[in-house]
């Protein structure tokens, strides 16, 4: 008689089952009284709830009662495990599980096979709060649930095995990629790519992986064109043949039996018991309402037109036309009582017009007012179930677009005015509900035409659904107010040019960096050190920890304090490593530049080993410029130009009275053929100066040219992946400490480096001694700096090279 027993108090809920099997219930009910009564006849109690059932009670939600149920008595709480699972757990336990899953495209909500109906590719878990949806049967719950359920179907072996099986990738992987059991990595796939290739196949993910004896770029994207062909074609039938079934399920009768035939619909494959009949999952009330109801372009009593034209001039869709209300389905209805109404069905997919939608929303004139009916009617706790969405029968594979409204009236009115545009009517209205996500995955552009004062609501819905892809039509009047004033016409023009993308192409959101954000956390030791590290400087490793591309050095130091020495021997450490290298000079002759660098490469390859000895005559590391060591020569060149790296010299003389973008653009272009990854420009001062050699420019005027090369030099680190060494002149040179203030030109210069080095000389005892010292004023991604005499430079004049020593 009675199924559950109800707490006044704290509304919670204990079942007869709990009671009947022995489980732990608090014998203590507390009532509206607040005391406490140990011994309370059952009477009593039929009185007290009945009492208590004329009164408003509000119900917790289910989460709420499972724990109030599992409370222990000492009244303190008890983590019952209910948390948010990511994505990535939830991808690994499918895998582990052997179930075929896919991660969608715009969402990157997952996609995987139903544990209650058993039905593939209609289970989607949100990435957002792991709640799940099943599209052919309905069901929803935690992902916990759908664990637990996989479990026990499992153990009773009525879960489907998969016909392959893949693996997710560890975190040290990027994100959203599979590995095929041949060993190759591709990424998951989406809804809107092909399925995956079989194993003979030579469709890959990537161009760079096909075999380049087989396929080039032509044959590889007239591949990849002809498979999305082909899945189109699939896509296609897949809907023709489910339109075909639709047709011949309306010809059924209510029961699901044929209505006049006593055979079996032509090309209609039986139903399995793993998923429920269409047919069975409409609620009766919308069954027999929805038989009740005409459509509105048949009717023939012309007292019934004049009720309904009177409905529809108050509803403000008399101006729609009827053959837009018959493509939509839309009825109309009386009751018993002659109370004329409009109903608006909702659907899950295509159906024919004699079919019972699974949801309906009837708008009915009772008297003076009206009063508005969803069905289904929500559940004991309030909850309604998703029944889904008005005008979602007439999308079809090829559809690209689609545009939201939060009402039934809006959806017609935008439809009828712009010539058919696919639209449709949010369940809920401006209420975000995760049920219609995987219904509107496919799409490439979706337009959201809230009421102005929901803007909110349209801006909360794109973030769900992919910003990048939404675009918000900020109109003031809503569609169908534009169409009771006779401006159809504002409606078309709203959606074509008022619209406003809600996230740029310009722009990205997590869901687009996850992939990278997470190879930088996962490789962030690697990139630190990137392309090598230096051998003769084994001190800078220290600090700088590597050699980055895509970053802008900045070298400072006083006129004749051996910045173009130094940057010699250090681009000689990283190009004898295979790091290519251009070095444009713009101060001294090419060929002194690679005199240096000889006689730097055939002194000491280590320079502690100089330190220690203080002497040259330890075979054939000895300066070569010497009389005596001039035999040698031809052989340090066979060896120098045997490197691993290739060493570029630009020649000056053919960039005078070259603009600054005419040299920027050269070092481009020389950088992308030769795959250059370091560029030495000693320095900037003097290229200014060759480039107005022949102009009187201003001292305001350099300062721009300046800012100019500097931001293309910037921008060309960036997006080549090169790392760019630039060398400028200090504005002071007295022997104030040099500061990261003190840069010739603006302070662009060291707002857009990324690594700022300055080379200066202190006095550093009684007898007034210089010292050479290398301060690094700027270290924006190890993030040490040295603004103390802390790395000597000690030079040895007789091999050109420096000693980098760490003082304590």
């Amino acid at each position: 008689m009675f199924k559950r027993i109800v707490c006044l108090r704290t509304a919670s809920v204990t079942s007869f089952h709990r009671l009947r099997v022995g489980l732990p219930v608090k014998r203590t009910l507390r009532f509206c009284g607040g005391k406490p009564s140990a011994e309370l006849n059952f009477e009593d109690l039929i009185v007290s709830l009945n009492k208590a059932s004329r009164e408003p009670l509000n119900l917790p939600r289910e989460a709420e009662i499972v724990q109030n149920e599992e409370e222990p008595e000492n009244g303190k709480s008890k983590d019952n495990g209910n948390k948010v699972e990511t994505i990535s757990n939830v991808c690994k336990f499918l895998q582990s599980n052997d179930i075929e899953f896919e991660i969608l495209k715009f969402t990157k909500n997952v996609l995987t096979t139903c544990a209650q109906c058993l039905a593939p590719k209609s289970l989607t878990i949100s990435r957002f709060d792991g709640s799940v949806t099943c599209q052919v049967c309905d069901h929803s719950g935690s992902f916990m649930d759908f664990k637990h359920e996989v479990y026990v179907r499992q153990q009773r072996g009525t879960f489907p095995r998969p016909r392959r099986t893949v693996g997710f990738v560890e975190p040290d992987e990027t994100s959203y990629q599979l590995t095929l059991p041949s060993g190759n990595t591709i990424f998951v796939p989406t809804t809107s790519a092909p399925p995956p290739p079989k194993a003979d196949t030579a469709l890959m993910s990537n161009y760079d992986d096909l075999d380049a004896d087989l396929y080039d770029r032509v044959s590889y994207l007239n591949l990849m064109s002809e498979h999305e062909r082909q899945e189109r074609q699939r896509k296609l039938e897949q809907y023709e043949s489910m339109r075909r079934l639709r047709e011949e399920a309306d010809k059924l009768s209510a029961r699901g039996q044929p209505a006049n035939d006593d055979s079996s619909p032509p090309n209609v494959a039986p139903q399995t018991s793993s998923v429920a009949p269409m047919s069975s999952q409409v609620d009766p009330m919308i069954r027999n309402i929805w038989n009740e109801a005409i459509d509105l372009a048949d009717m023939r009593d012309v007292e019934d037109q004049t009720v309904f034209l009177s409905l529809r001039m108050l509803l403000g869709v008399d101006r729609i036309s009827l053959d837009t209300l018959s493509r939509f389905h839309v009825k109309g209805h009386l009751d018993s009582y002659d109370n004329a109404a409009l109903c608006y069905p909702r659907y899950k997919g295509p159906s024919g017009r004699t079919r019972p939608p699974y949801g309906l929303k009837i708008i009915r004139k009772v008297g003076d007012q009206m009063e508005k009916e969803n069905y289904p009617e929500p559940d004991e706790f309030g909850q309604a179930k998703f029944s889904g969405i008005f005008g979602y029968h007439m999308v079809t594979p090829s559809d690209r677009r689609i545009i939201l409204t939060t009402n039934e009236r809006d959806a017609l009115a935008v439809y009828d005015s712009t010539g058919g545009m696919l639209t449709v009517a949010l369940p809920k209205a401006e209420r975000f509900d995760h049920s219609v996500l995987p219904f509107l995955e496919d799409f490439e552009s979706i337009y959201l035409w809230f009421p102005s004062h929901h803007e909110k609501f349209a801006k909360e819905y794109a973030s769900y659904l992919n910003s990048s892809r939404c675009f918000i039509i900020p109109k003031r009047e809503r569609p169908i107010e534009l169409v009771r004033d006779n401006r159809e016409k504002e409606i078309n023009r709203a959606i074509r040019e008022e619209a406003v993308r809600v996230r740029g192409r310009g722009f990205r959101s997590m869901i687009d960096v996850r992939s990278e954000l997470r190879d930088e956390i996962l490789n962030s030791n690697s990139k630190m050190l990137g392309l090598t590290t230096w051998k003769r400087f084994d001190a800078l490793n220290k600090y700088l920890q590597g050699f980055r591309p895509g970053e802008l050095t900045v070298l400072t130091g006083a006129t004749g304090i051996g910045k173009t020495t130094f940057l010699c021997e250090y681009s000689l450490d990283l190009f004898v490593q295979g790091v290519r290298t251009l070095f444009c000079s713009f101060e001294m002759q090419e060929e002194k530049i690679l005199k240096w660098m000889v006689v730097q490469y055939s002194g000491p390859s280590h320079v502690r080993s100089l330190a220690r000895t203080r002497t040259y005559h330890n075979g054939i590391k000895l300066p070569l410029y010497r009389v005596e060591h001039h035999p040698s020569v031809e052989m340090w060149l066979d060896r120098f130009e045997r490197t691993k790296g290739d060493l570029i010299i630009m020649k000056v003389d053919e960039f005078r009275d070259k603009s600054i973008n005419q040299i920027a653009n050269a070092i481009r272009d020389q950088v992308v053929s030769a795959g250059i990854q370091h560029v030495v420009i000693d320095n900037l001062q003097f290229l200014i100066g060759l480039a107005n050699l022949h102009q009187d420019a201003t001292s305001f005027e350099h300062y721009n040219q300046q800012d100019r090369f500097v931001g293309l030099m910037r921008k060309m680190a960036t997006d080549y992946g090169v790392h760019v060494t630039l060398v400028v002149h200090p504005r002071k040179t007295d022997a104030t400490d040099l500061d990261i203030r003190h840069f010739g030109g603006s302070a662009r210069v060291t707002q857009e480096a990324d690594n700022v080095l300055a080379i200066q000389k202190r006095k550093v005892d009684e007898g007034g001694k210089m010292r050479k010292f290398l301060y690094i004023l700027k270290n924006r991604h190890a993030g040490r700096k040295v603004e103390s005499d802390t790395l000597e430079m000690v030079f040895q004049r007789p091999t050109y090279t420096h000693i980098l020593q760490e003082r304590k």
